[in-house]
């Protein structure tokens, strides 16, 4: 009894037809049908029942079925045991669900490492604002995601980067002359706001209205990229993440300069799940990356 002629078998037995199981073995019927008769004689059973249209399972052939199959499948669950010990080998597809500013800055910052490292693994990503990430993960439409400060008493989070929300605008602009300003400082001042559906514009919001103030927004958009380029051109300041405009600051196209009258506001990072969940070796490989990476 040797490894081919199981597959024979079982391949059989799904189809119902020497032929089809040749064509899927990559071999000829006739080789095929050498390896059941062999099969049989060992066994000294007749496995299938062969009638001028048809082939099924006989008695003997229904009960050595399940042992033929947990055969292959030990063997293949073997292989992969012996890739996973070296972890650049696993192969798989990584579903995860992103927050909109994730796959604009955080995400293109580690997918080339990653790659080079898992090319066998392939990254799917889903994007959508923090609670739209949420539900994916709690509804299973995906294993993992990447959102900005959000809690939840099903989910588990991990801490990738820290971050905080930060006054910006152009270089030119007359801010660029303050150490800080005061909040007052800025109700009349052209401001660019996130769309009300983030939790940013109502950590903002929030912020602006304990300070009584009524700001001059000439402007709401739902991407963080849209926002920053509209302050690059000068059309107003804005509050965006700090790692949104990181290069900016450095490059000393856009400045920022700290908000008396308004509480620090940290949207940071985190890789989410549920708890319990078990991930898919693919996805546990991806989990830890991303952990050991940026913690």
């Amino acid at each position: 009894m040797n490894l081919e002629q199981i597959e024979a078998f079982v391949y059989i037995s799904f189809t119902g037809s020497f032929s089809k199981a040749a064509e899927l073995l990559y071999t000829s019927q006739p080789s095929i049908s050498a390896k059941v008769k062999a099969l049989e004689k060992e066994l000294n059973s007749t496995l299938f029942e062969r009638t001028s249209q048809s082939i099924y399972l006989s008695e003997e052939g229904k009960t050595f079925l399940p042992y033929a199959q947990n055969m292959l499948d030990n063997l293949h669950k073997g292989k992969v045991a012996i890739k996973n010990t070296n972890s650049t080998l696993v192969e798989g597809e990584v579903h995860i669900s992103v927050v909109f500013s994730g796959t604009e800055h955080f995400l293109p910052r580690i997918v080339s490492e990653f790659n080079q490292r898992y090319p066998n693994i392939k990254l799917v990503v889903h994007a959508g604002h923090s609670n739209q990430v949420l539900n994916m993960v709690l509804n299973n439409d995906v294993l993992i995601g990447i959102v900005r400060s959000i809690s939840h008493p099903r989910i588990e989070t991990i801490p990738l980067e820290e971050d905080n929300v930060v006054l910006v605008f152009h270089q030119h602009h007359p801010l660029n002359a303050y150490q800080y300003v005061n909040i007052q400082e800025l109700a009349s001042l052209p401001l660019i706001l996130f769309k009300r559906e983030t939790i940013d514009w109502m950590l903002i919001n929030n912020a602006v209205k304990k300070a009584n103030i009524h700001p001059n927004i000439i402007m709401e958009i739902d991407s963080i990229e849209g926002a920053k380029q509209m302050v690059k051109k000068n059309l107003g300041i804005s509050f965006l993440p700090r790692f949104a405009v990181k290069e900016e600051l450095q490059k000393g196209e856009l400045k920022t300069v700290p908000v008396d009258g308004i509480p620090s506001i940290q949207r940071n990072f985190e890789l989410i799940f549920v708890k319990g969940q078990e991930l898919d070796q693919a996805t546990e490989v991806f989990r830890r990356f991303l952990a050991d990476k940026l913690l």
